[in-house]
């Protein structure tokens, strides 16, 4: 279905019966929070687009990414998961070891044959800066 904007949405006129879209979504959220990425290799599809920010990131810079993370998260806490069809949405906490504590993230995810094609992830960025100046002070103290 498309929608009068050209932005391509999921059809809603038949309910969704298939669990899969949700299933898969929660089982990479778990993954990342449990600091496993070895799971991701499956879960998410070899053509897929991370999309950020305004950037694009293709799989292998997308698990780049979340790993230079790791260091500063504790859990992710999944407070919803909504799936129609093909798509997934999930509301969770990134839960960090930071200043900025638990920052609100949302994801939404495209899965094709179990395995996940399109992310989208929408946070607030300012509230998600402490993170990113508390991983590069952590490096700096490395090097």
């Amino acid at each position: 279905m498309t929608s009068t904007s050209g932005i391509s949405t999921p059809d809603t006129s038949t309910p969704d019966t298939s669990p899969v879209a949700a299933s898969v979504a929660r089982r990479y959220i778990e993954a990342v929070s449990a600091h496993d990425l070895a799971p991701l290799d499956q879960l998410l599809d070899e053509a897929l687009a991370a999309r950020f920010a305004g950037a694009t990131l293709d799989k292998s810079a997308w698990i780049g990414a979340l790993g230079r993370l790791l260091p500063a998260l504790v859990r992710n806490d999944i407070r919803e998961v909504f799936s129609a069809g093909d798509r997934a949405c999930v509301v969770y906490d990134f839960v960090t070891d930071t200043e900025a504590g638990a920052v609100r993230c949302i994801e939404l995810l495209s899965v094709t044959d179990g395995r996940i094609r399109e992310i989208e992830l929408v946070l607030d960025r300012v509230a998600f800066a402490p993170v990113n100046q508390a991983l590069a002070e952590r490096a700096a103290l490395r090097r």
